[in-house]
């Protein structure tokens, strides 16, 4: 890995450099989740050495070549539709503001119990707040909170979910995928009523407008009802009803499930 970071260092100056129509073709690969996702635990991983060894984001120079990996890929679309031959820019206050916050999140992680919650609230608060304004932020972020799902950080979960939907609008198909294959591994953690109710009343339920969200909810509840509190199911179920607006497919889903819950509750 070490050998193949410099010849990928070279590669991505010699792209920028030359302004060729490559840096296109670069900028859709990257745009590839399953890449960007390689990227963004190799961003995790270099901050978790970084908090070890105590160094800062902006004197890293293996961070700043990762972020730019990514925010090429981030911003792909608008260099095909603009024909564009020069590099995506990163934002001044991802590397001096943002990035930090993140990092400090991870250090709280680590420390939990001794860290003072509202101070834990506040920095999480402004690491998604800032998510509206920095797209490379945001989906460092969305990781972040894959990672907490990963490692049934609940705790966390339950403070950064109810967050997210005040600054991010939409959920990706990926992220949602992603992130119900790793809550349709919990059993215990649906018996603590916050944490449930931080996940669909306080997130989840907010995007079901949104057929693809809706339809991975459904995909949850099919398997996590059975531990679940019935009042939140029967709750949910009221609160995500397709509109005829959905499809067919997830309208039937939808009454599949409310049969299926109501046979376990008699």
């Amino acid at each position: 890995q070490d050998k193949i970071q410099p010849k990928l260092k070279e590669f991505y100056i010699k792209i920028v450099t030359e302004k060729t129509e490559l840096l296109s073709d670069v900028a859709i690969i990257l745009a590839d989740p399953y890449v960007q996702n390689v990227f963004c635990m190799e961003v995790f991983s270099c901050l978790h050495n970084m908090i070890e060894k105590e160094n800062l984001p902006r004197n890293e120079e293996k961070l700043h070549f990762l972020l730019k990996f990514i925010n090429l890929g981030i911003n792909a679309w608008s260099i095909v539709d603009n024909d564009s031959t020069d590099e995506p820019k990163i934002h001044k206050y991802t590397l001096k503001e943002n990035v930090p916050l993140l990092m400090i999140c991870l250090v709280e992680d680590i420390m939990h119990k001794e860290m003072c919650s509202k101070y834990r609230e506040n920095v999480v608060s402004n690491l998604i707040s800032s998510t509206s304004r920095d797209p490379l932020i945001k989906t460092l972020a969305m990781h972040y909170v894959l990672t907490l799902a990963q490692n049934r950080n609940i705790e966390r979960l339950r403070m950064v979910l109810p967050l997210i939907p005040e600054s991010i609008s939409t959920l990706d198909e990926v992220f949602m995928h992603v992130l119900v294959s790793y809550l349709l591994q919990y059993q215990a953690e649906w018996k603590q009523p916050d944490f449930c109710k931080a996940v669909f009343n306080s997130f989840l339920n907010k995007y079901c407008e949104d057929e693809v969200v809706l339809r991975h909810v459904l995909r949850l509840l099919w398997t996590a009802h059975l531990h679940l509190d019935a009042d939140l199911v029967t709750e949910t179920l009221e609160n995500i009803a397709p509109q005829p607006s959905h499809s067919t497919q997830v309208r039937d889903l939808f009454m599949q499930l409310s049969e299926r819950t109501a046979i376990v509750d008699t």
